[in-house]
């Protein structure tokens, strides 16, 4: 049996992994795919498997369910391979043991941890086996696979998304380990303050894993007092993570510190930045929540004024995402830099917010015939001979600019106010100079119909 924090002798085994589920009902989170109405519970409940690919960050249930599905499917064979170390070599005997089961009426699955890292080459020695369903492909992965995998093995296979754990799916997760570390000190039942709580959701970042490796610190610290109360308090938990560097302080600090940190950056000053930045890594935030923030940053606050700041904030998410810490924390840096000394433009923003006030207004008319698809039925057929309602082909008319209407009353509906800040000068330039162009007086010269 395994044993707890809470029993003497070396090599516990820790809560997370004591805490797999036995049953689908023992799952927390992932309700689209594991719940009541899960999908899963669906393909079970009709005898079918289909190849997939489980991906997700890690704490989110990927490796438990794939541990409980030969429970599941007792009618199956498994076999569990590691992409980082397994390679072709690996592969083809499980494909003939695939064969073998078919023919004696069964199926085999091949369980593949990390299958974004297989090359194309590995990858490619699977696709007869999965088309056929001479084996059942469960791919695992923690980041999006989809670029990863090659294309016509990725069209073989649905791929299906866990996602982080939220705050209730997280409190719950948080009850059902205080109840099995109560049950195995032989204590009385494990309390635990909200405050306490709270800090532990915070930290968890939507994973569970980590949620209940730092309960069991926790905890232990918390029976180690004197006195038969049992209770979790903020202290406990700000001790265990503060000496990791996890924690800010309180539970406001989250939300002030990032707001800190993003007006830093609104208002060019990198050097306040950077230090918010710090006290994020510091504290434990999780480094994607900071590159998510920065990514709609670029968008919101810089826009068009420097439009590569989008591509910069998003390529540092991704890179963020792909090597974590503590290495992530440069491209972080380089984009905090970059956005803060960036021109800012709330213009593009500001523009579709007036354009969605308009269609939740009622503005909705129809599209001009002239700018229908061609191929659409509702189109009007064309014959041989240009009519006024015929597209004109801008590349075709004087300047490269058609005087054709796209939206009616568009000369009495403006949503896209340019500024002067940055590269939207251009934009702003060019803006005037076609609206000139369009409104200026042109021949009637109907122009060839886009393709």
């Amino acid at each position: 049996m395994s044993r707890s924090l809470f029993e003497q002798g070396q090599g516990p085994v820790p809560l997370p992994y004591r805490m797999r589920p036995s049953s689908l009902d023992d799952f927390v989170g992932q309700e689209a795919l594991l719940g009541p109405q899960g999908l899963f519970r669906r393909f079970l409940a009709e005898g079918r498997w289909p190849s997939m690919v489980l991906f997700g960050p890690p704490g989110t249930g990927k490796s438990g369910f794939v541990d409980l599905l030969p429970r599941l499917l007792p009618e199956h064979t498994f076999a569990h391979l590691n992409a980082t170390t397994a390679g072709v070599s690996d592969l083809r005997p499980e494909l003939e043991r695939g064969k073998m089961r078919r023919r004696e009426g069964g199926q085999h699955v091949v369980v593949v941890d990390e299958i974004h890292t297989w090359s194309k080459s590995q990858q490619e020695v699977l696709l007869s086996g999965v088309e056929t369903g001479q084996i059942l492909l469960l791919g695992i992965s923690n980041t999006t696979p989809y670029a990863a995998l090659i294309p016509p093995l990725a069209s073989r296979l649905l791929l299906f998304p866990f996602q982080p754990l939220d705050d209730d799916s997280l409190s719950r997760l948080l009850d059902q380990g205080l109840a099995r570390l109560a049950r195995e000190s032989r204590r009385q039942p494990l309390a635990l303050e909200p405050p306490a709580r709270s800090a532990l959701v915070r930290f968890a970042g939507g994973d569970g894993r980590r949620l209940l490796l730092a309960l069991e610190s926790s905890a232990l610290l918390a029976t180690r007092r004197e006195g038969s109360e049992s209770t979790i308090r903020e202290e406990d938990v700000l001790s265990i993570l503060s000496r990791a560097g996890q924690v800010y302080g309180d539970k406001d600090s989250h939300y002030d510190t990032i707001s800190a940190f993003i007006k830093s950056v609104r208002n060019y000053d990198p050097d306040a930045a950077l230090h918010w930045l710090a006290r994020m890594l510091e504290g434990g935030e999780d480094p994607l929540y900071i590159a998510r923030r920065l990514v709609i940053l670029a968008a919101e606050d810089v826009g068009l004024a420097d439009p590569q700041a989008l591509t910069q904030a998003v390529s540092c998410y991704q890179a963020v995402r792909d090597i974590g810490l503590p290495e992530g924390r440069i491209p972080l840096a380089m984009t905090t830099v970059f956005l803060a000394l960036s021109p800012k433009s709330i213009s593009a923003y500001q523009a579709i917010d007036r354009a969605l006030a308009d269609v939740r207004g009622g503005f909705s008319p129809p599209v001009p015939l002239h700018l229908r698809d061609r191929t659409s039925k509702r189109a009007f057929s064309r014959d041989e001979t240009a009519t006024p309602l015929d597209y004109l082909y801008p590349p075709e008319q004087p300047g490269g600019v058609s005087p054709q209407v796209h939206l009616p009353e568009g000369d009495r509906r403006r949503y896209y106010h340019p500024n002067d800040r940055g590269r939207e000068r251009e934009l702003k330039e060019r803006y005037e100079a076609v609206r000139r162009l369009r409104d200026a007086p042109h021949p009637p010269e109907p122009g060839r119909s886009s393709p």
